[in-house]
């Protein structure tokens, strides 16, 4: 496994998104839910060192507020754990309730 691939996998687990196996079209890999292993999106291992932690830094607050990630709400739940007030915040500067939960 590469050392961009490592990256990869290490910042998307952050907020509880797995890296699967190689997709066979090409140098792109699944992402699936780390809660019930549903396939949320791909991602390409071309991202420059340090990106794909930028990535996830900077979609934090989709995250949190439900809006990217699983329907299962394993992403939500794993950025509250994360820190608790950057997902207060990301929920409601993006108009979502705060209660528990969804």
């Amino acid at each position: 496994m590469s050392a961009i691939v490592e990256e990869i996998r290490q910042a998307y687990a952050t907020v509880g998104v797995v890296l699967d196996q190689r997709a066979t079209y090409g140098t792109y890999y699944r992402l699936l839910c780390g809660g019930c292993g549903r396939m949320v999106g791909n991602v390409g291992d071309r991202l420059l060192p340090g990106m794909a932690q930028a990535l996830v830094d900077g979609q934090f607050d989709l995250y949190a507020a439900g809006l990217l990630g699983c329907p299962c709400g394993h992403q939500q739940k794993r950025t509250q754990a994360l820190d608790a007030t950057r997902w207060r915040a990301g929920r409601e500067r993006l108009g979502v309730a705060t209660g528990a939960g969804r």
